[in-house]
C-alpha cells in the first residue's frame, strides 16, 4: 500500500532560561549572558550565542543548563555531534535532567541513531516532570516506533499525547498514516479527519484542504 503522507514530528528542544546553581553574584552575570545567547539562537546568529556560551561556561563550568542551552545553538547551526557532546555533559553534571535527554534523543534522530534516540527518550520520561514534556517525548518517540514498525509502540505512544493534548492534530495525522500503512481504512479516515478538524479551529487552512484531499482520495481507492 503506497504512503498518502508523510509522518509529522512534533520536535523543538528544550532551553533553559535561567541557572540557579551558582552563587548569587555569579547569577546575575551568568543569566544575562546564557539569556542574550538564548536570544541570539531565536535571531539565527548560532556563532553569536556559542560565543556567549563559551563566556558562560568558563564562568561555570559545572552547570548542566549551560551546557544543554550550547548544545541547542549546536543543533541548530545543524551541528549534531557537538551539541550531542554538550548534552551528554549536561547528563554527566545532572544524570536527571530531562532535557538534555531529550535534546540528545532528538539530535540522535536527526543522525538516524534510532536506537540511541529511543533510549534517551526512554530515560528523559524517567525524569520529566511537566506535560509539555511528556508530550513531546511521546510524540516523537511514536513517530521512531512508527519508522521502525514498531506499531503498537507507535500507536500506545500517540494515545498518550492525546490523553495530555486532545486538540494536537499532528498527533491524529500520525496515527491515521500508521492505521492506513495497517490496513485499517475507517480508523485512518476518522483520524485525517480529526487532524483537518483541528487544523482548522487554529486557522491553517493549508493542512486542513490537504488532509480532505487524502480522505477523498482512500475513499475513492477504496469503494465498493
Amino acid at each position: 500500500m503506497n504512503k498518502i503522507c508523510k509522518t509529522i514530528l512534533i520536535l523543538s528542544i528544550a532551553t533553559t532560561l535561567s541557572s540557579l546553581n551558582i552563587a548569587c553574584q555569579k547569577i546575575t552575570k551568568v543569566q544575562k549572558i546564557n539569556d542574550r545567547a538564548v536570544e541570539k539562537v531565536a535571531q539565527k546568529d548560532y556563532q553569536g550565542a556559542l560565543n556567549d556560551y563559551n563566556k558562560a561556561i568558563e564562568k561555570n563550568p559545572n552547570d548542566a543548563i549551560l551546557y544543554n542551552n550550547r548544545a541547542n545553538a549546536h543543533f541548530q547551526a545543524k551541528n549534531y555531534e557537538q551539541a550531542i557532546e554538550d548534552y551528554s555533559q549536561a547528563i554527566k553534571i545532572n544524570p536527571k535532567m530531562a532535557d538534555a535527554y531529550y535534546n540528545r534523543a532528538y539530535a540522535k534522530q536527526r543522525l538516524a541513531d534510532l536506537k540511541g534516540a529511543l533510549s534517551d527518550y526512554d530515560k528523559a520520561l524517567e525524569f520529566a516532570t511537566d506535560e509539555t514534556t511528556k508530550i513531546k517525548i511521546y510524540g516523537n518517540r511514536g513517530t521512531i516506533h512508527h519508522a521502525v514498525k514498531n506499531y503498537q509502540n507507535a500507536l500506545n505512544d500517540y494515545a498518550q499525547v492525546i490523553k495530555l493534548q486532545p486538540d494536537l492534530p499532528q498527533i491524529y495525522s500520525n496515527r491515521a498514516h500508521l492505521y492506513y500503512q495497517q490496513g485499517k481504512i475507517q480508523q485512518a479516515i476518522a483520524d485525517f479527519r480529526k487532524a483537518a478538524e483541528l487544523y482548522q479551529q487554529q486557522g491553517n487552512i493549508e493542512y486542513q484542504q490537504q488532509l480532505q484531499a487524502i480522505v477523498s482520495k482512500i475513499e475513492q481507492t477504496n469503494q465498493p
